[in-house]
């Protein structure tokens, strides 16, 4: 009794400090992203005020004045200053970087220099081709930076940029009381956690009657989910009223420039009744704060004024209404100046709040399985009758050794790609921000190559570990691996230079397949012992499991500490993946494990000539080229193609891991019903594999379509149906086409993942030229991919009538 209960505790324990971590991941997502709402709703106010100034250097523009010598620009700057005390600083820029004036504290100075970094030069050329302004967080100078364009009033060229900047602990003041209340929110919902895990650790062992202790693996799932929606609910309510109250201080900025404005004009003896284009003014103005919903002048009644004071739409049920007394007239008139603040926006807003929590119950509860599987499994109990044999009590306790293998494979593989793909949602956004360009390339091609070098070293790691894995037992070569990976996400975190950048990203390529390569010799060495071993099963779900966590948790990191710390901490989880390889995943043990151990004899050269001949099978050949290569390339939509176009749009990489994450669902929860489906079945083969890429150029041409945010999830939806049972599918035709009668199953298949290695170098490329040439690229790409599917499936019916016995063989 006691030993089974030190079990559960030992089960639970690990399960109380993942929710924590849970809790505390949880409460860090909600203030990044309320510190990200707040900077949006600061900057727009910012906006404004920048957006005078602009229009002032426009207007002397127009009649002859040229920014680089522009006298009175420090005079508006310095004005620009005293509307905005919160800014560090302003400067003025040309388009080819050189700062021409800069305003601002020694810090903003030093930082800003003479010429603006190459990052900054390549984003202001990109954005000014679509907006006329920008902001974002530079995690690395922790400042929030504002830019505003300046154009030619005569033709629109862009002639300059406002850069407007304040340091991080501007927002700080707005964010302290949200995160004193999350983190005592956080605090008790912990304590919480901790006693109800605590109090089902102390119930009687359950009993014939169904009473008692529940299984630890459900109550720990079951008190994570409890506890993660008591976050959301109660998280959302903070939320909401803390940034309604962000926005209302924000307001004050626009409330305090407008009043300025008009205070002028009434002081040179102008009155309220004469105004005029205050209704343009404030149009302005609200065109540029996404949350303002209509601007007005309220006059006191009795004042004889006619016409409209006021631009935008009248206050809603729900909305906030904010006043502000203005300067008295020579009419002795004192109207008030009243903003509505849209209600519906801030609404739209919680929503990525709501998205967000839902993300991470997803993955927690991911995270609590795989935990609990791997120790639940590693500590199951071996054989302790004394009746038994002595032969029995070692094929049971060899039985037990294998399965704390499977465990520790399966634990290894989520650990393994839960590291690999904590990067992957930002890896080709971030050659934008590099300093220095790519041999002249533009920026799509040049956030294609890395993720190419990337499958590039994969695809050779591969072929390699095939050679030498008969030399080298399974775990060296798993741990050369990991140690690989780990020193490419190391340099990937600390290089400026975009060049080692990609060679980082082709070590953590090479690294992470040569560990895979590991991986599955120890599969063969549990199928020597257990012909019936789940390890695939075991192997697949731990990758699927660590893709989606590793997405998800790595675009909120993102968003929160910044890319370059996700790479380090990628490096670390890594390595720790190198402990429990070390530590905790054995030898398989059983009769057969001495046989399964033993190094593989060299094959005589005359057995290796089917190998060279597989090349001469043209409906192999045809599925490779027409089948595998171009599936594979489309699928890089997502890794490669989606986390630019969100950049683009400027979403958080947060929206990036949710797309993973929709992705990956369809895998792990469509893919088993569906692949059940298609093997009940009577169907040929080559038809799941034929309608798998007709969903995928689907969704490639819905997305060519919309070119919206919802296409692109649209499309990322279908993508995932397509290989939730597509890949099973492939691998289905693939076992039935004559080459494998042949020469065996091994060869053709190590062609047909090779295949897909280079398809997924080639996808990058084929989508950075789609991003070059818009929407039809992508609809071109989707074309492609169904023409080719329908050739193949033309050829295999030619096939099938020159060669009957393959219908048999089918």
């Amino acid at each position: 009794m006691q030993r089974k209960t030190g079990r559960f505790l030992a089960t639970f324990l690990p399960s109380v400090l993942l929710i924590v971590a849970a809790l505390v991941f949880s409460a860090g997502v909600n203030v990044g992203t309320f510190r990200r709402d707040c900077g949006d709703a600061l900057f727009s106010t910012f906006s404004v005020a920048g957006r005078k100034v602009v229009t002032s250097i426009e207007y002397a523009v127009k009649y002859g004045k040229t920014i680089d010598n522009f006298f009175g620009m420090e005079r508006a700057l310095n004005q620009l200053r005293t509307y905005l005390p919160q800014a560090d600083g302003v400067a003025v820029a040309l388009p080819n970087g050189q700062v021409a004036y800069a305003i601002g504290t020694y810090g903003f100075k030093d930082r800003v220099g003479d010429r603006l970094s190459g990052y900054e030069q390549r984003r202001t050329a990109e954005e000014f081709k679509r907006n006329t302004s920008f902001n974002y967080h530079d995690t690395d100078n922790r400042s929030y930076e504002l830019y505003l364009a300046i154009r030619d009033p005569s033709d629109g060229r862009w002639i300059g940029t406002l850069m407007i900047a304040a340091s991080d602990s501007v927002i700080d003041d707005y964010v302290r009381a949200f995160e004193r209340h999350t983190l005592i929110l956080v605090g008790a919902l912990g304590g919480v956690a901790i006693l109800l895990l605590g109090g089902l650790a102390l119930l009687p062992e359950r009993g014939r009657g169904g009473l008692g202790r529940p299984r630890s693996g459900r109550a720990a799932l079951a008190v994570a989910a409890l506890v993660q929606i008591a976050v959301g609910v109660t998280g959302y309510g903070a939320f909401s009223d803390a940034y309604l109250r962000t926005v209302e201080n924000t307001t004050g900025i626009v409330e305090n420039i407008v009043a300025t404005d008009i205070g002028s004009v009434i002081g040179r003896g102008a009155t309220y009744r004469s105004f005029s284009g205050i209704d343009d003014y404030f149009r302005e103005i609200i065109a540029i704060v996404p949350h303002f919903k209509g601007m007005s002048l309220a006059i006191p009644e009795g004042a004889d004024l006619s016409g409209s004071l006021g631009s935008g739409q009248p206050a809603a049920k729900g909305d906030l209404v904010t006043g502000r007394a203005l300067a008295t007239d020579a009419d002795f008139v004192t109207p008030t100046l009243r903003i509505v603040i849209d209600s519906d926006f801030i609404q739209r807003n919680m929503l990525e709040v709501v998205a967000n929590n839902l993300t991470i119950l997803i993955i927690s509860l991911m995270f609590i399985y795989e935990l609990h599987a791997f120790v639940s499994r590693r500590m199951r109990p071996t054989v302790e009758t004394v009746a038994e044999t002595e032969a029995a009590v070692a094929g049971a306790d060899g039985a037990a050794a294998t399965g704390r293998s499977l465990a520790g494979l399966r634990f290894l593989t989520f650990m393994l790609y839960f590291g690999m793909f904590l990067s992957a949602s930002f890896v080709p956004v971030i050659m934008q921000t590099f300093d220095r360009g790519l041999f002249g390339l533009a920026p799509p091609q040049a956030a294609a190559i890395p993720v190419s070098v990337e499958m590039l070293c994969g695809a050779l790691a591969i072929l390699l570990a095939g050679r030498i894995s008969a030399r080298l037992p399974w775990r060296t070569m798993t741990a050369a691996g990991l140690a690989v990976a780990v020193l490419g996400a190391l340099v990937s975190g600390v290089t400026g230079d975009p060049v080692l950048f990609i060679v980082a990203r082709g070590l953590v390529g090479a690294g992470t397949m040569t560990a895979l390569m590991g991986l599955y010799r120890l599969i063969d060495r549990i199928r020597r012992i257990d012909p019936a071993t789940g390890a695939y099963s075991d192997l697949f779900s731990g990758m699927y499991v660590g893709v989606n966590c590793g997405a998800v948790v790595g675009s909120l990191l993102a968003d929160a500490i910044g890319p370059h710390a996700v790479f380090l901490i990628a490096a670390v989880v890594l390595t720790l993946g190198i402990a429990q390889l070390l530590l905790l995943t054995p030898e398989p043990a059983g009769a057969a494990a001495i046989a399964a151990a033993a190094p593989a004899v060299a094959k005589p050269d005359g057995d290796t000539a089917p190998a060279r001949r597989v090349w001469s099978d043209g409906s192999f050949l045809a599925f490779l080229l027409l089948v595998s290569v171009p599936t594979s390339a489309c699928s890089m939509f997502l890794i490669y193609y989606f986390p630019l176009f969100a950049s683009g749009l400027g979403q958080p990489a947060s929206t990036v891991g949710q797309a993973f994450l929709l992705y990956g669902l369809c895998i792990v929860y469509l893919g088993p019903l569906l692949s059940r489906l298609m093997r009940s079945s009577n169907v040929a083969p080559g038809l799941p594999v034929l309608a798998s890429g007709l969903i995928m150029a689907a969704g490639l041409t819905t997305f060519a379509l919309t070119g919206s945010l919802v296409g692109a999830f649209l499309a990322i939806l279908l993508l995932g149906l397509s290989d939730s049972f597509g890949l099973t599918a492939q691998q289905r035709y693939l076992e039935r086409l004559p080459v494998v009668g042949t020469h065996g199953l091994a060869v053709p298949q190590s062609y047909h993942l090779n295949a897909r290695k280079i398809g997924q170098v080639i996808g990058p490329m084929l989508f950075s030229a789609a991003a070059v040439a818009g929407g039809a690229g992508a609809t071109l790409i989707g074309l492609g991919l169904a023409a080719a599917l329908l050739l193949h499936l033309g050829l295999s019916v030619l096939a099938l009538r020159r060669r009957p016995f393959m219908a048999e063989t089918a």
